[in-house]
């Protein structure tokens, strides 16, 4: 890990919970409890976060592949990485 991919990396981080947290239609990530999150969530694409941080899509895959089981859940389907969840703050790992 050099020493931007910290900096991506929080860049990614944030931009992931931002745009997930804005995905959700069904609940308010900000106003519920972790614990009463739904098993399914509406999930956020690489290329999405990508647009949203300007940085190139392999950069945010690689920065997503760091931050899974970290700070995100990620799922992958047909080349494309996506948020399937956000780790909270309040989260044992």
């Amino acid at each position: 890990m050099g020493p931007d991919d910290s900096t991506t990396d929080d860049i990614v981080a944030e931009a992931a919970l931002q745009l997930w947290s804005a995905a959700q239609t069904d609940f308010d990530p900000f106003e519920v409890a972790s614990a009463d999150w739904p098993e399914t969530a509406v999930p956020v694409r690489d290329v999405d976060i990508a647009v949203d941080t300007h940085l190139e899509v392999e950069d945010v895959r690689a920065s997503l592949e760091r931050l899974d089981g970290v700070k995100v859940v990620l799922g992958r389907e047909a080349g494309t990485c996506s948020v399937l969840r956000v780790i909270p703050e309040d989260a044992p790992l």
